[in-house]
C-alpha cells in the first residue's frame, strides 16, 4: 500500500512527529510504503478562492503544492497528522487542505472519472494531539479531515486523538499512545478494519 502522510506540525521532533513515526513504522511492518510531506518545510500559499480550478481542475498558484496534487491522487491511503491549534489543525496543514479545492473541483464540478465509484475510495486516517483536556477540542479538526479526505476520494477510516499532550516529547509519557499508533498503521497498511477511533 502506498501511504502519503501529511505532517502539519511546525515543531520538528515533537509529539505529532513521534506519533506519526510510530504509525508509519507499523504500516511498514505490514508492507506499506510511506512518503511523508513535512508541510513546515514547504511554501504553500492559502487558497485565493479565484475559482480558476473550476475550469480545468488546476490551481493557478505556483508554489510547492504543485508537486503534491499528483501524490495525493496516486496514494492508496492518506494520513493527516496535526496538533490542535485553537480547536483546529495548524495553519500549515490548513493551507494544504484548502488548496485541495482544485481536487474538489475536479471531482464535483468537472466530474473527472479518475475518482471512480464510491467503493473505490482510498483509506484516510487522522492523527492529532492537543494540549488541553477540552471535551470538544478535536471536533473542528475532525470535520476538516473528513472533508479533505472526501476531496481526495478517500474514506474517513479512523483517528487517534490524545488530549493533555503539549510539551515536546510528552506523548512518550502516554503509555498506550505509541502502541495504538503502531497497531493502527499496521492495520491500515494490511487493509484491515480500523476500530481505533
Amino acid at each position: 500500500m502506498k501511504i502519503l502522510a501529511i505532517n502539519g506540525s511546525p515543531r520538528k521532533g515533537g509529539n505529532t512527529d513521534i506519533l506519526l513515526g510510530e504509525f508509519l513504522r507499523g504500516a511498514a511492518k505490514a508492507g506499506g510504503q510511506s512518503e511523508v510531506i513535512e508541510v513546515r518545510s514547504l511554501r504553500i500559499v492559502p487558497c485565493h478562492e479565484c475559482l480558476s480550478c473550476y475550469r480545468d481542475g488546476v490551481c493557478i498558484i505556483d508554489d510547492d503544492m504543485k508537486g503534491i496534487y499528483d501524490k495525493l491522487l496516486a496514494s492508496e491511503a492518506v494520513v493527516l497528522a496535526s496538533p490542535i491549534f485553537f480547536y483546529g489543525v495548524t495553519g500549515w496543514a490548513k493551507a494544504l487542505v484548502d488548496r485541495a479545492q482544485a481536487l474538489w473541483a475536479r471531482k464535483y464540478i468537472l466530474k473527472d472519472p479518475i475518482f471512480g465509484p464510491d467503493e473505490s475510495r482510498k483509506a484516510g486516517f487522522f492523527l492529532s494531539v492537543g494540549g488541553t483536556k477540552g471535551e470538544r477540542m478535536f471536533e473542528g479538526a475532525i470535520l476538516t479531515a473528513k472533508y479533505f479526505f472526501d476531496a481526495l476520494h478517500a474514506r474517513y477510516d479512523g483517528e487517534l486523538l490524545f488530549r493533555k499532550v503539549d510539551e515536546k516529547g510528552e506523548i512518550l509519557k502516554v503509555p498506550e499512545a505509541l502502541t495504538r499508533a503502531y497497531v493502527a498503521g499496521e492495520k491500515l497498511a494490511g487493509g484491515n478494519k480500523l476500530d481505533l477511533c
